[in-house]
């Protein structure tokens, strides 16, 4: 007699939470590959990104979305609207939280909002590395639970499950990662099972250099930069790349280009060493300073970018 044949297993994980919780590192250490671009700096990721874990008989969609922030303009909105729109559909929702700090406001929105979805939440308490405050992450989350009580007393909260993890040393990954496999659903793959992200080339070269130039510049230049792909040859020596870096202001562009030219060099030369390290292969960079004026409010231009 013939054994039962293993199910196929495979499902939507969503990975959200507020800026700077680690959403971008810890996808990274699931898959064990850069394809989400990591900065200190607020909503580097832009885009929701798909990262796939292919295993015998599973597949594990992840979604890294755009940390959600108090929107200061309309590129933050839009931002925080994509990430809140994931949620729904996602078999898992893993919200991120930093351990080592109290519970935020952004942080409560999220609960709040989870607390009236249907969906199982697997609340991640990122950076134990370097601090735990779970105490208060379950006080937080135990007075959203009373608060939906309170204005109906039928009310059933959606399941939870508490992780904690550290996505720098990989401690608590691979209990985290047992959970994830046992909760998807029986299905075929969703994408094919060589795929480790549908995440564009040109997107992600436009993201390493935008994470470039935050490193430098995120105290004069926070969120007011774009990056475009305008051109990508290959040869066999090297993939040489033409992008384009947007700016709001004609005061910012010598900003970006500094003097003598230094800046924009020291962001080339860093991108290239980057992306030749992601690649293993050598690329070569020219990059171009235009001023376009009120571009995070103009809808074309986001499209232009990836962010709609």
């Amino acid at each position: 007699m013939s054994a039962t044949p293993q199910p196929f297993r495979a499902g939507i994980v969503a990975i959200i939470g507020r800026a700077n919780t680690g959403k971008s590192s810890l996808l990274n250490a699931i898959l064990g590959e850069q394809v989400s671009v990591v900065s200190p700096v607020a909503q580097t990721t832009r885009r929701p990104i798909r990262g796939i874990l292919n295993e015998p008989h599973l597949q594990i969609v992840f979604l890294d979305t755009p940390g959600i922030r108090r929107a200061s303009h309309n590129l933050s909105s839009m931002l925080n609207r994509t990430a809140r729109g994931l949620v729904t559909g996602a078999d898992i929702v893993l919200l991120l939280l930093d351990a080592a700090r109290p519970p935020q406001d952004e942080d409560r929105g999220w609960m709040k909002k989870l607390a009236a979805e249907n969906e199982t939440i697997f609340a991640i308490l990122n950076k134990t590395d370097i601090g735990l405050r779970r105490a208060a992450y379950e006080t937080a989350w135990a007075e959203t639970i009373a608060a939906q009580h309170s204005r109906n007393p039928k009310y059933t909260p959606p399941p939870l499950h508490w992780f904690e993890v550290s996505a720098l040393t990989g401690a608590g990954l691979p209990d985290l990662l047992t959970a994830l496999r046992a909760a998807m659903p029986e299905s075929p793959p969703l994408f094919p099972q060589d795929m480790l992200t549908d995440d564009p080339g040109p997107f992600f070269i436009a993201d390493v250099i935008r994470a470039q130039i935050n490193h430098r510049l995120k105290k004069e230049l926070p969120h007011a930069v774009a990056v475009s792909v305008d051109n990508i040859t290959e040869t066999e020596a090297a993939t040489n790349v033409h992008a384009t870096i947007y700016v709001e202001k004609s005061s910012q562009r010598p900003i970006v280009i500094g003097n003598q030219a230094r800046m924009i060099r020291a962001i080339r030369r860093a991108s290239e060493k980057e992306l030749t390290a992601i690649y293993d292969k050598p690329h070569k960079l020219e990059l171009w300073v235009k001023v376009e004026p009120n571009w995070s409010r103009n809808y074309w231009m986001l499209k232009k970018f990836g962010y709609v």
